[in-house]
């Protein structure tokens, strides 16, 4: 259920933030101006564009994700992390000092990424680090944390649309108006986006960890991941900005000792 409530979580932000970004320029700015020159009877130009704009989005969206979640895996790891080698079925290995892990989904079920460092802990705890990850897969929380970066891959997207066209036009006159208008819009509709993402995933993502750090301590033991989190002044997985969604470290373990 968590994962699903993440899945439409980012569809809802990337909707939201599509709609001011593309869907209203359309409508303003292409739709209104055929409108006024249609003849009296003709279908709405503005709505039939509304509508394709917001079917387009869609069909990316699916497309993109779909496109995330069958890539094999091999791909994937060796585009995210330069590199990285399989160690063992279904668990990768990259070069790093830091204390980081990582799940991916895949057609085949998922994987595991680890950081050097993470192979060097007590084995207790490096199994413990596994049974978390392999949790987030079996969840589908790592499915679901797609959509946030196919939502998010979108409205980058098109925000470097709008960049483009106003450099095009800013020379022009009254066109060069328009076009800021369009892509100070546009900047507005990614903020708005950021917030949401951040604003909804938060609570999701906590609970997904928490979730995952019970798995984990159930399948293995609650010592072992209180000993395994109280190494790291952050979160498990590699820092990227607005997928951050890590409870603090200290909360994780509060939890975990209630279990032991």
């Amino acid at each position: 259920m968590l994962a699903l409530l993440s899945a439409l979580s980012a569809c809802l932000a990337g909707a939201v933030g599509y709609s001011i970004m593309v869907v209203l320029p359309v409508v303003v700015f292409i739709g209104v101006p055929l409108e006024l020159l249609r003849p009296p009877g003709e279908m709405a130009v503005a709505h039939t564009l509304a509508q394709g704009a917001i079917l387009a989005g869609a069909a990316v969206s699916v497309l993109a994700w779909l496109g995330y979640r069958l890539a094999p895996a091999s791909y994937r790891v060796g585009r995210l992390f330069p590199g990285a080698r399989e160690l063992a079925d279904r668990v990768w290995v990259y070069e790093s000092p830091a204390l980081q892990a990582y799940a991916m989904p895949s057609p085949t079920g998922g994987v595991v990424i680890l950081t050097r460092a993470a192979l060097n802990l007590p084995k207790a705890e490096l199994d413990w680090l596994l049974a978390h990850e392999r949790s987030h897969l079996r969840r589908g929380d790592a499915s679901a944390n797609l959509w946030w970066w196919t939502q998010h891959l979108i409205l980058r997207l098109a925000l470097r649309v709008a960049l483009v066209i106003h450099t095009l036009l800013r020379p022009v006159p009254v066109l060069g108006l328009v076009s800021r208008l369009y892509y100070n819009v546009a900047f507005l509709g990614l903020r708005l986006a950021l917030w949401l993402f951040k604003a909804l995933d938060r609570h999701l993502g906590r609970l997904m960890e928490y979730r995952a750090d019970s798995d984990a301590a159930r399948a293995t033991t609650a010592v072992a991941g209180c000993y395994l989190l109280s190494r790291l002044p952050a979160g498990l997985e590699p820092s990227w900005g607005l997928f951050s969604t890590h409870p603090p470290t200290y909360r994780r373990i509060r939890r975990l000792e209630r279990m032991i």
